[in-house]
């Protein structure tokens, strides 16, 4: 037996696998590296796609408006901090339309095992690692921006405004001359609008909707001679 190892480890071949073995830890500190660089890259496009469904979901009218917090936590597993701040802007109280601007950042922890193969070199070798690659946050936003996503959304409350009521109710009530200071809009839709809003609540309905007019009913007989038999 020992004249088996003697021969493999004087061979090519055993010269060949101590190289390996001595490589082996810069190998798996070198995966580890490209694994926690391409986590990151995931990281930040996933991060783009939440912060747009969470301005989305913001002004969402169809559905309940989930948390973006509640979804994120989901997405994200390995955060230990998640902060989203979507905030709305109305012009009036019962704008038809609202501006939402959104910003998340995350504060992640990187997985233990690439911890131990980007410190494999100083594990093999019983050194105490000189550093460790920092977890910074990351943030929808490259260059500190308040607000990455920003969306003009119609508000929830506009589902009672006017110019949905019944065709009926059209030309009794004028509801095509839109002069109202509800119908008015900004000049331009700045983010300086969602620094200090005045109106934020887009629940808000209007007046309630008036009854319909009824339609001209024909006569009984008109409608018995003109059915055909």
């Amino acid at each position: 037996m020992k004249k088996t190892l003697d021969n493999l480890f004087r061979s090519r071949r055993g010269s060949v696998l101590m190289e390996f073995v001595l490589v082996l830890p810069v190998y798996m500190a070198t995966i580890g590296g490209i694994l926690w660089l391409g986590m990151k890259s995931l990281d930040a496009i996933n991060l783009r796609s939440a912060d747009h469904w969470g301005v989305w979901m913001a002004g969402s009218r169809f559905s309940a408006r989930t948390p973006a917090l509640a979804a994120l936590q989901e997405m994200f597993p390995r955060t230990s901090l998640i902060t989203a701040s979507q905030k709305r802007a109305l012009n009036t109280e019962h704008s038809y339309l609202q501006f939402i601007g959104s910003k998340t950042t995350l504060y992640e922890t990187r997985p233990g095992f690439l911890d131990n193969w980007i410190n494999m070199p100083y594990t093999v070798s019983g050194e105490d690692k000189p550093f460790s690659i920092p977890e910074y946050l990351i943030t929808s936003s490259r260059y500190g921006n308040k607000y990455t996503q920003c969306i003009i959304m119609r508000s929830k409350g506009s589902a009672t405004a006017k110019r949905h009521w019944d065709p009926s109710l059209v030309a009794k009530h004028k509801v095509w001359q839109f002069d109202s200071k509800d119908d008015e809009y900004p000049k331009e839709w700045k983010l300086e609008l969602l620094d200090d809003p005045k109106y934020t609540d887009d629940t808000k309905e209007q007046e309630k909707e008036p009854e319909k007019i009824k339609f001209y009913e024909r006569f009984k007989k008109y409608e018995q001679w003109s059915t055909a038999k």
